[in-house]
């Protein structure tokens, strides 16, 4: 588009009074007229370089932004299995406490020979069973956390590195 603006200038500056005059008009008259719509060409030129550095730079500022936008769901995504681990290894710490409490009742029980060994033994194998299942979901939880973690941290890289390109370009002018 840039090219097409210019070869039009270049092609209604050609019909510029003084270029197309009559065979009278001086030589020094025309290399004033040349010498005139070298100079706007000239500045149309820097003026085009000019825009167009500025619309590198407006997009890389939308990149930018873009990529930041993304990562805001990434990072609430992070929390909340951050908190769900929290949460799971809160729970199997209050699991393995549930399950000190009943093998102490289990040893009392075998000590002063209640009858009541059974209930108790069902209720350590529920208590492993249920630690089992939390474990499962604290390695599950864990492992989502870490893929956000990677995917932020590519995110920022991205970020940065468009960052160090902004940069570069505004330190050319």
């Amino acid at each position: 588009m840039m090219r097409r603006l210019v070869v039009v200038i270049f092609v209604l500056s050609l019909g510029a009074p003084g270029v197309l005059a009559a065979p009278e008009a001086s030589a020094p008259e025309l290399v004033d007229d040349v010498a005139g719509i070298r100079q706007a060409l000239d500045k149309l030129v820097v003026l085009l370089e000019t825009t167009q550095h500025n619309q590198r730079v407006e997009l890389l500022l939308k990149r930018i932004e873009l990529r930041e936008r993304r990562l805001a769901p990434l990072e609430k995504r992070l929390a909340g299995a951050q908190s769900d681990v929290e949460g799971l290894e809160g729970e199997l710490l209050h699991m393995e406490g549930m399950r000190e409490q009943e093998e102490q009742e289990l040893d009392q029980a075998l000590r002063t020979g209640k009858e009541d060994h059974d209930s108790i033994r069902r209720m350590l194998k529920e208590i492993d069973r249920m630690q089992a299942g939390m474990e499962a979901r604290l390695d599950e939880a864990r492992m989502r956390t870490r893929r956000f973690e990677d995917q932020l941290a590519d995110g920022r890289e991205e970020v940065e590195i468009l960052d160090e390109i902004l940069l570069e370009l505004l330190d050319a002018d």
